[in-house]
């Protein structure tokens, strides 16, 4: 997990840096503070989906530059999964929203049944 961790933060800073933004401006745009932002950035925190949805739309990179497929050290994405982003990339911030509530409430729900 340190990996990806590190893999995406390299790839957050390297977007930034290209796009002309300081943290804390990417920071603002996203709802987030510099600190936080920072933290995902160096790598010392995972970003959630939704945040990450949110940099693509600012930063204008696709899902896959960030965290990468193969060769990028992170490992397969299931075809799943794939689905998944892919159709979260196209709505707005509350619809995927509410598509995180929903995976939180059935992984919570499996987790109770396996007790």
């Amino acid at each position: 997990m340190d990996e990806i961790r590190r893999i995406v933060g390299g790839r957050l800073r390297q977007a930034r840096v290209e796009a002309g933004l300081t943290q804390q401006a990417l920071a603002q745009e996203l709802g987030l503070s510099q600190v936080g932002y920072s933290g995902m950035e160096r790598g010392r925190s995972l970003i959630r989906v939704d945040v990450l949805l949110d940099v693509c739309a600012v930063l204008g990179r696709p899902v896959t530059y960030f965290v990468g497929v193969g060769s990028a050290g992170i490992g397969d994405v299931s075809d799943e999964s794939r689905e998944v982003v892919g159709r979260m990339e196209s709505m707005s911030r509350r619809e995927r929203e509410a598509v995180l509530w929903y995976a939180r409430v059935v992984q919570e729900q499996g987790a109770k049944e396996l007790e």
